[in-house]
């Protein structure tokens, strides 16, 4: 289950990146973000409901985390509101991605452990972009490519082919 919300979030990582950097249009953005953001919640619920230890836990808050993020970022786009509010869901949820990465390091995993850190630093960015107003799409455009490469993408695939 973790290599497939993996791969569906370097996806749309992909898809946000290319949004900040102009070479995808809102509308287009929304709907990527609509169908990936109900198909994770629904993937976090059930991980939430499933769960047998907290290492499942922690993943199904962070694939809640992130799915509402696309789910409220998707109204945004398709109603073309003021992304200040969603700024501030960022700063609540890099917060609670940076607790996830003190657990994972905790647990002695240094890869997610750096993984999450990286995830909570962009939810941290977004805050900053989106409620505080700083010009820094074109960075958290690249920072959406790098990570979705990197922490998602690579990882899912390595898991998929049990080379984790």
């Amino acid at each position: 289950m973790v290599a497939i919300i993996l791969l569906i979030a370097a996806f749309i990582f992909l898809v946000d990146a290319a949004f900040m950097l102009g070479k995808v249009n809102s509308k287009g953005a929304a709907t990527a973000n609509a169908i990936v953001g109900a198909l994770m919640a629904v993937l976090g619920l059930w991980s939430s409901g499933t769960a047998k230890d907290e290492g499942t836990l922690i993943v199904a808050g962070l694939t809640m985390a992130f799915s509402m993020f696309y789910l409220i970022f998707a109204w945004d786009l398709f109603g073309d509101y003021d992304l200040t509010g969603l700024g501030y869901y960022c700063l609540g949820a890099g917060l609670y991605v940076a607790l996830t990465s003190y657990f994972y390091f905790n647990a002695g995993d240094l890869r997610f452990g750096l993984f999450a850190f990286s995830w909570a630093v962009l939810f941290l960015a977004a805050f900053a972009s989106m409620a505080l107003k700083l010009a820094w799409g074109r960075f958290i455009g690249w920072l959406l490519a790098i990570e979705g490469i990197v922490t998602l993408l690579f990882p899912a695939f390595l898991i998929m082919i049990g080379k984790w």
